[in-house]
């Protein structure tokens, strides 16, 4: 009968890693993690608020040159009658904003938006990563803390059999000071597993951006097996950092093309009134003032902007370069990761999970028939949590290589 509770007690094992309760009170699903992420982090707010510059930079590119009006009185001398002796004129200066200048000017500023808008993409999608790791990180030290706990509450109880029977001398007591050191063990590894479990948690609210004391149940299934896209040379142009060095380029391609239209000349028209006392009489002369004014690009010929918007396209040019290459390796490197990952849990992590099962399982029904000893049994358990742990890593190593491939891929949401 005492073997037979032993036993009843260790089954409860077996059932961890299948059936894990979770202690915390507000559930967490990593599409929710992300969403909110995405609506909290100030980072995002703050990249946000650089487009909202950019696009007021922009309307201010298509914004028409004020004119100039000017009021003007010649022949002022003392003693004269001002509306008999002095001349009055008045006049409006346009400069004309012409000659693909403010095209040019407009475009510069069209492509600095863009180039802004893909960069706030590469934080969206910085985010997004880091939150998928962090949980992935945290839902595998949630799993594992849950199965800790379980062992040890179960050892505890098997704990209590032993010193009752023990009471009444039905068992050795050799036999319950291995069961007890077996559960302090396991409860020293489960106060552990717990204090990771907890910074894990916070380390994932930290990259959500939100602080909750109460904490959080990851409701993520660990063995998921999200779809992975396959790879193809274009996908690299969704990555959000090719989008932005490639943005990069046309934005600095625009601003050389602004600085060669700024050496073309300023223009501007006049155009008023003049009144003008005719001498010896006291009619005035009415006249019309019209005149066109240009800047002559004689000495400054903006070579030194233009030097400068020429390096600096050749640069940005350079840039994109380095960023394919870089987003090549990355995705090589990812997808390389993945099915390493894959091919331990399929091949090794599962198959020794049900190996340790079944040795297990064999260890309690001999010892319940009287053919094993709990030393055994024992080592048997051991095994079988040890197998149970590291199935659980595999799997949040797993998941966070299917989170690489996605980056690289440009793909991740």
């Amino acid at each position: 009968m005492v073997r037979t509770r032993i036993l009843t007690a260790l089954l409860a094992i077996g059932a961890m890693s299948s059936a894990m309760p979770c202690f915390a009170q507000t559930p967490l699903s990593l599409r929710d993690a992300v969403e909110r992420a995405l609506a909290a982090r100030p980072s995002l707010k703050a990249d946000a608020e650089r487009v909202h510059g950019a696009e007021g930079g922009a309307e201010q590119a298509r914004a028409f040159p004020n004119p100039e009006v000017t009021f003007q009185n010649e022949n002022l001398r003392s003693g004269e009658d001002y509306w008999n002796d002095v001349d009055t004129l008045a006049y409006v200066v346009q400069p004309l904003d012409i000659l693909g200048k403010r095209g040019r000017r407009i475009d510069a500023a069209e492509r600095t938006v863009e180039r802004t808008r893909a960069e706030y993409e590469i934080g969206r999608w910085q985010v997004v990563r880091d939150v998928k790791l962090a949980y992935w990180t945290a839902r595998g030290a949630q799993a594992a803390r849950d199965l800790l706990r379980q062992t040890a509450d179960t050892f505890r109880q098997i704990v209590q059999y032993h010193e009752a029977q023990l009471s009444v001398g039905a068992i050795a007591e050799q036999d319950v000071l291995r069961v007890r050191l077996e559960a302090e063990r396991l409860q020293m590894t489960a106060n552990t597993a717990a204090v990771r479990a907890a910074r894990a948690a916070a380390t994932l609210l930290q990259a959500i951006g939100v602080s909750e004391p109460a904490g959080v149940t990851l409701s993520e299934p660990l063995d998921a097996t999200p779809p992975v896209a396959p790879v193809t040379e274009a996908v690299l142009l969704e990555r959000p950092d090719v989008r932005a060095a490639q943005a990069a380029v046309v934005e600095a391609q625009a601003k050389a093309a602004l600085q060669d239209a700024l050496v073309r000349p300023d223009l501007s028209v006049t155009l008023g009134y003049k009144r003008t006392q005719v001498p010896s009489t006291l009619a005035g002369s009415n006249t019309v003032i019209a005149a066109v004014t240009a800047r002559v690009p004689l000495f400054d010929r903006n070579t030194g902007n233009r030097t400068s918007a020429a390096a600096e396209t050749r640069r940005q040019e350079q840039l994109l370069a380095a960023m394919r290459l870089a987003a090549e390796s990355d995705l090589r490197a990812a997808v390389e990761e993945h099915e390493l990952r894959r091919a331990d849990i399929t091949s090794t992590l599962t198959p020794l999970r049900d190996q340790a099962a079944a040795l297990a399982s064999i260890s309690q029904a001999a010892y319940t028939q009287g053919g094993g000893d709990l030393l055994r049994l024992l080592d048997a358990q051991r095994t079988r949590l040890e197998a149970d742990l590291a199935w659980v890593q595999g799997m949040v190593e797993y998941q966070q290589s299917v989170v690489n491939v996605e980056a690289a891929e440009g793909l991740i949401r």
